[in-house]
């Protein structure tokens, strides 16, 4: 049965130390650096550890709330993004049905060769088999994983989505996950109501299976790493996301993506895992943390949605 759910983005500079953090902001494009000065008056050696302070605090929130909610099984949508898949196929939608993957928590930034960090994380791979006939039996005809052969980028491993944040969510890595992995980033992209209508679809698969199931969305919030806004935020737009799954009116956010602008490519597209969450959960959120970091190169944000209190599910896990 599906029960909590969680967000969060998963900026590589979220797990790099602060002195790493200049080098991840010198990677955009000169013409944007010199159109952001308050980037360089604001975001200090201080302010940036300042910001490392606050996202340590809102993982460490999402990860009591999972720790007390003791799932079973995490389910994680977010985008592969050159990871798993290349130009040879990026599907819409893909579950990956293996027994474990692989992949290397800390980023390219550091510098640091990817064996040294390379951790396996078990998947739990009856639910991930019954995500993918339920999917199937919706109409979505998702794209099947069994085995770990990443095409992107083979000494990294699998999709950074679901590897960055893993240490911060489950450092013993003793919870099975699912990975489902969403194209966010390559266009043609799933429409926002497509990812709402998966998020509904996920809640009536998994509501049908044996256990506690929490879910993740990782990613987001605006942003554009290396493209023509990058180091600009659209806080606004980021606020206002967040807004809707505090009002639990995420049916709204079926109307992001439906028209072309600059705004809305690249990695702001990572929103939409954020919306298939927020309509598998249909309830209220609680955003636990958000602010733009030009430096990380995004709106960071944290929320997660209760599991229901006074149910039969949160009385088991008590």
């Amino acid at each position: 049965m599906l029960g909590l759910g969680i967000a969060s983005s998963h900026a590589p500079a979220l797990f790099c130390p602060p002195e790493v953090w200049p080098t991840v902001y010198a990677a955009i494009p000169d013409y944007m650096k010199g159109s952001q000065p308050h980037t360089a008056k604001n975001e200090t050696p201080d302010a940036i550890r300042h910001q490392i302070d606050r996202s340590e605090k809102a993982f460490a929130t999402l990860r009591r709330e999972l720790e007390a909610f003791k799932p079973d099984a995490l389910v994680i949508l977010g985008d592969d993004q050159g990871d798993m898949f290349d130009e040879s196929n990026i599907p819409a939608f893909s579950v990956f049905t293996g027994d474990s993957v692989w992949g290397s928590t800390v980023p390219t930034y550091c510098n640091e060769p990817p064996e040294r960090s390379r951790v396996s994380i078990p998947v739990h791979t009856d639910l991930a088999k019954h995500i993918l006939r339920g999917l199937i039996k919706r109409n979505f005809d998702p794209a099947s994983n069994a085995k770990m052969r990443p095409l992107g980028r083979p000494d990294r491993g699998v999709s950074h989505a679901v590897i960055y944040p893993a240490p911060k969510l489950m450092p013993n890595y003793d919870i099975p996950i699912v990975p489902i992995f969403m194209n966010e980033y390559f266009p043609p992209m799933p429409s926002a109501a497509r990812c709402y209508d998966l998020g509904i679809a996920l809640r009536e698969i998994v509501d049908a299976f044996p256990g506690r199931v929490a879910i993740y969305a990782s990613g987001g919030l605006s942003h554009d790493p290396i493209g023509p806004r990058a180091g600009w935020i659209d806080e606004p737009l980021d606020r206002w996301v967040l807004e809707r799954l505090e009002r639990n009116e995420a049916d709204a956010l079926k109307n992001l993506f439906t028209f072309d602008s600059d705004t809305m490519r690249s990695g702001t597209g990572e929103i939409r895992a954020w919306i298939s969450v927020a309509a598998a959960c249909n309830r209220v959120a609680k955003v636990v943390e958000y602010f733009p970091s030009h430096h990380a190169k995004v709106g960071l944000g944290w929320a997660y949605w209760p599991w229901p209190a006074g149910g039969a599910m949160r009385q088991a896990a008590e």
